[in-house]
C-alpha cells in the first residue's frame, strides 16, 4: 500500500503540472460516504467531453486489526489475522464500489491506507497537496461526536485544503461593487479557483429598529418579513453575479453585521474576510458604527476593505 500511495502522490504532482487541482474524497462502507462521493461526481465531474478541473483521489482508511477489536490476553494473537483479513476484504469492497461509481472519471486514483480515518485523510491531503477534501457527515449530535469522534469535524479543523474567502454582503451599492471587485481579481473564469467562497449576509433584526408602544408586535412582524425578503433578494443577486464560481456557499445570519461577520470568520476558519466600505467620515463612523472598521480590529484574519470610487456605480 505504501508503493501505491507513492505512485498516487506522483500522479497528483503530474496533475498539478497540468494546471489541475487535486480533490481527495474519503470513503467507507456507510451510505453517507457513498452519497458524498455521488454528490462530488455530480457537481465536479459531470461535464461530458471536458477535462475536469480537479484530479480525483479516493481514499479509504482501513483500521488496524488491534484497534478494531481491542482484544488482549490469551488467544488474541490467533484472532487478529482473521480480523485483518476481514478488514482488507471490507476495504476492497469499498474501493470496488467507488470505482463503479467513478466509471466516468478516466484518471481517478484509489488508495487504501491503514490507520485512523481522521489522520489518514489529513495526511492524504498533505501528500497529494490537495486543494479540497470531501467527506460525508453521519449527522452525529454533540454527545456522539464527543464519544465516537467525528471524522468530518476533525478534518475541518486539521486538513489544510482550499483557503476560504468570506465576503460580507448587504443590499448597498458598496457591497455589490465589493463583490464585483472580488470576482474580477480572484475568480476569473480562465484561472483555477483558489478559494472556497462564502457569502454571509446579516440583515438587521427587527429588535435593532428600536420601536415600542401600542401595535409594536404587529409592526415587528411586518418588519421581520420585509427583512427576510430583503435578505433573500441579496442572496439571489449574489448567486446571479457568481454564476461562474463553482465552489461557493451562501448564508443569512441574524444579528449585528459586525459580530456576525467576525463569528463567521471563526466558524468557517476563513483565511480572508472581504467587506465594502461606505466611506463614512469619522463622525458617522462614531455614531453609526463602521462594519469594516470593526472587522479590521476584531476579525483575527486578513481583512480586505474595498472602497468604491465615487464615480463608480453598480450596473
Amino acid at each position: 500500500m505504501a508503493e501505491e500511495a507513492a505512485a498516487a502522490a506522483a500522479a497528483s504532482a503530474g496533475a498539478a503540472a497540468e494546471g489541475r487541482m487535486t480533490m481527495v474524497v474519503g470513503v467507507d462502507e456507510s451510505e453517507h460516504s457513498y452519497y458524498a462521493l455521488q454528490w462530488t461526481l455530480r457537481h465536479f465531474f459531470a461535464a461530458a467531453g471536458q477535462q475536469p478541473q480537479y484530479r480525483l483521489v479516493v481514499v479509504n482508511a482501513k483500521p488496524t486489526a488491534a484497534s478494531a477489536v481491542g482484544l488482549a490476553g490469551p488467544g488474541a494473537a490467533d484472532v487478529l489475522p482473521f480480523v485483518e483479513a476481514d478488514l482488507k476484504k471490507s476495504s476492497m469492497r469499498v474501493i470496488e464500489k467507488a470505482k463503479e461509481l467513478c466509471a466516468q472519471v478516466s484518471d481517478a486514483l484509489f488508495e487504501v491506507l491503514e490507520g485512523d480515518a481522521r489522520n489518514v485523510l489529513c495526511e492524504a491531503v498533505e501528500r497529494h497537496q490537495a486543494e479540497m477534501l470531501v467527506v460525508g457527515s453521519h449527522g452525529y449530535g454533540a454527545i456522539k461526536r464527543a464519544v465516537l469522534g467525528s471524522v468530518s469535524d476533525y478534518c475541518s479543523h486539521h486538513a489544510h485544503c482550499t483557503p476560504v474567502m468570506l465576503v460580507g454582503i448587504d443590499d448597498s451599492d458598496h457591497s455589490y461593487y465589493t463583490l464585483e471587485w472580488t470576482l474580477k481579481h480572484f475568480f476569473t473564469p480562465d484561472q483555477p479557483q483558489q478559494y472556497h467562497l462564502v457569502f454571509t449576509s446579516a440583515p438587521p433584526t427587527s429588535a435593532l429598529i428600536g420601536i415600542a408602544g401600542l401595535g409594536t408586535a404587529e409592526l415587528l412582524l411586518t418588519l421581520e418579513l420585509d427583512l427576510k425578503c430583503g435578505a433573500a433578494i441579496v442572496i439571489e443577486k449574489a448567486k446571479e453575479m457568481c454564476s461562474q464560481v463553482i465552489d461557493a456557499s451562501y448564508e443569512v445570519l441574524e444579528g449585528d453585521a459586525r459580530n456576525v461577520l467576525c463569528e463567521a470568520v471563526e466558524r468557517h476558519h476563513a483565511d480572508m474576510l472581504v467587506v465594502g466600505s461606505h466611506g463614512y467620515g469619522a463622525w458617522k463612523r462614531a455614531v453609526l458604527g463602521s462594519v469594516s472598521d470593526y472587522c479590521s480590529h476584531h476579525a483575527h484574519r486578513t481583512v480586505m476593505i474595498v472602497k468604491r470610487p465615487k464615480h463608480k456605480t453598480h450596473s
